[in-house]
């Protein structure tokens, strides 16, 4: 008994100084605990012990992992006891009903609050969806922008639901899958009048849904695109430049494929946003039809390259994924890039070149090294483009003038440089090249096969 007694004075020393800071940092929880004790009655307990039968009834092992699952996701995102407080505070307003929630600019909707938010008063969206759903969690930034797009106004709601915890709300709306989302018109607070919204869930979808149906003009915030955007007065200019080959996205602004792959779009075009070789560019084929006639555009979208060389453009029929696009482009601009616009660990290295810095790096004595120097100065000479042919021979003419330690000390001071996040994409690419043929300087260095 004394370990049950010591138990319970550890817990209550323990939720008195929990409240005791909560209270110190100019928190309510404990308030909002005694507001909630007032407010029990018979007929509150009857009703709570009610709904807790019906969830154990609904409690299967999937269910349960669901919630240990976002639990421990939840517990990821504590990093002090002031992020446990702001979320004892928000479950805390949960539980005493009624009180108005907001995850950024979008209204949080409960079992409690749905009446008090949704009170006819103004036209909402609203997302029914589940924490553990992959289209739900896609949708989340979008929906986020969304909120931000309508911040300005008090005219409309966007708003969501966790239907998966809040069941009883999306049974009442007749929700059978996630994401779910419906448009309540102003007036209108039941399951009768509500519509489904069907449209794409792209922002400009949804943004021009929310428009068209409350007449309240979202402010959206322009966002930088490295897509380049052609017309018919810029088109050939671009298509033909002979220095650079060019991805051309032939689409239709009400095109659904288009719309769902317009973010992958901008990844690949963001990749390639330093490379001089290739452009990733776009054209609205149903507004600039002359050029869709010129090249038989008959579907959208249709993508196709337009070789640097001036030859005939290639079809692009790979896979619509990031991926997909990296490995076609880098083909065919000759290029080593990789998602998020980096380069890979071979880019810039040269055969000739590794295979003499794999000898140097093995050759006993300093006229042996010597001479492998002049070949690669010779060898350096002898490319039209030098640059980096220029830094294998530079390397060797350091460690001829001091020693082999030198190489290690470039190898650690770029690593330092790169980690400091604070050079420009294009010396990024520069530093991460001399990275890549430092790693030909090592006695085990598989020379690479093509430059």
């Amino acid at each position: 008994m004394s370990l049950f007694r010591n138990i319970f004075f550890v817990l209550l020393i323990v939720n008195a100084s929990f409240l005791g800071y909560d209270f110190y940092k100019g928190g309510h929880i404990g308030e909002n605990l005694v507001d909630h004790a007032r407010q029990l009655n018979v007929e509150t307990l009857q009703q709570t012990f009610h709904q807790t039968i019906i969830d154990l009834k609904a409690t299967t092992p999937e269910s349960v992992a669901q919630k240990v699952n976002h639990a421990f996701a939840q517990l990821k995102e504590f990093n002090t006891l002031d992020d446990v407080l702001a979320f004892a505070r928000d479950k805390t307003a949960l539980s005493t009903g009624g009180g108005i929630i907001k995850d950024g600019n979008v209204h949080v909707l409960t079992q409690s609050n749905f009446k008090t938010v949704m009170d006819g008063s103004r036209p909402a969206l609203v997302e029914f969806y589940a924490p553990w759903c992959g289209h739900c969690k896609n949708l989340a930034p979008i929906y986020s922008e969304l909120g931000d797009a309508f911040a300005h106004s008090d005219d409309v709601i966007i708003a969501k639901v966790d239907a998966d915890e809040h069941r009883d709300l999306g049974g009442a709306f007749g929700v059978q899958g996630f994401p779910t989302l419906k448009w309540f018109p102003k007036g209108v607070t039941t399951q009768e009048g509500v519509e489904d919204y069907k449209g794409g869930r792209d922002l400009d979808s949804l943004s021009k849904f929310v428009r068209d149906h409350s007449g309240v003009r979202p402010r959206i915030r322009s966002t930088k695109s490295d897509v380049v955007v052609l017309t018919t007065t810029n088109f050939h200019d671009v298509v033909d430049d002979v220095k650079t080959g060019t991805l051309v996205e032939f689409y239709a602004s009400w095109c659904g494929h288009c719309k769902n792959l317009a973010p992958i779009y901008e990844k690949v075009a963001t990749a390639f946003a330093n490379e001089p070789a290739c452009n990733v560019a776009k054209i609205d084929a149903d507004v600039e039809r002359a050029i869709g006639t010129e090249y038989d555009i008959s579907g959208f979208p249709t993508i196709k390259f337009f070789p640097a060389n001036g030859g005939e453009p290639i079809p692009y029929d790979g896979t619509r994924n990031e991926a997909g696009f990296l490995e076609f482009l880098n083909r065919h601009c000759n290029t080593r890039r990789v998602a998020g616009g980096g380069l890979d660990a071979v880019a810039g290295r040269i055969a000739h070149l590794d295979q003499l810095a794999r000898d140097f790096v093995k050759a006993s004595g300093q006229e042996a090294k010597k001479e492998i120097h002049t070949k690669a100065v010779d060898a350096a000479a002898a490319l039209e483009n030098s640059r980096y042919a220029k830094y294998y021979a530079k390397l060797m003419e350091k460690v001829v003038e001091g020693g082999d330690a030198f190489i290690n000390k470039e190898r650690a001071r770029l690593e330092k440089i790169v980690k400091s996040n604070t050079v420009t994409p294009a010396k990024l690419d520069d530093f991460t090249v001399r990275q890549n043929i430092l790693k030909a300087f090592h006695p085990d260095a598989e020379p690479v096969k093509y430059d």
